[in-house]
């Protein structure tokens, strides 16, 4: 049996849970982003009927 180091391990984890973390927060930022970016495309849209633009 290989000698595993599990102190190495959880380290490693608790890193990849960190950046994990992070890169959630990003991509919600992001849609959040594009979200806002799209709804005012969406009014600005000179082809979108007047009646739609709420």
């Amino acid at each position: 049996m290989p000698n595993i180091d599990l102190d190495y391990l959880a380290r490693q984890n608790d890193k990849i849970l960190e950046e994990l973390s992070v890169l959630r927060r990003e991509v919600a930022n992001l849609r959040a982003t594009a979200g806002q970016s799209l709804e005012i495309d969406r009014r600005t849209d000179p082809r979108r009927p007047n009646g739609l633009s709420r």
